[in-house]
C-alpha cells in the first residue's frame, strides 16, 4: 500500500520490479498476488503493466467501507 500523499510516483511499480528481480535471483519461476481488491484500480493497472494476469476471483472477499463487499483477484505471472 502507498500512502495517499505519495501516490502517482510509480512507487508500486518500483516495488514490484524489485520483487520480480529478487524472485528471479532466488530461483523462483513465477509470482502471485493472492488478494488484489477489485476496487483498487491503480493496483490492478500497476500489476497488469508488470505482466500479471488475473487467474482467479474471490467473490465478495473484502468489506469496503463505502462499497460494501467487493471481489478480490488472484494475479499471477511467470518470471
Amino acid at each position: 500500500m502507498v500512502v495517499p500523499g505519495l501516490r502517482g510516483r510509480s512507487l508500486a511499480s518500483a516495488m514490484c520490479e524489485h520483487s520480480i528481480t529478487s524472485a528471479r535471483r532466488l530461483g523462483f519461476s513465477a509470482m502471485q498476488f493472492n488478494f488484489v481488491v477489485t476496487s483498487n484500480a491503480a493496483a490492478i493497472k500497476a500489476w497488469e503493466k508488470q505482466g500479471f494476469m488475473v487467474v482467479g476471483r474471490i467473490p465478495r472477499a473484502f468489506r469496503h467501507k463505502e462499497r460494501e463487499y467487493v471481489d478480490a483477484l488472484v494475479m499471477h505471472r511467470e518470471l
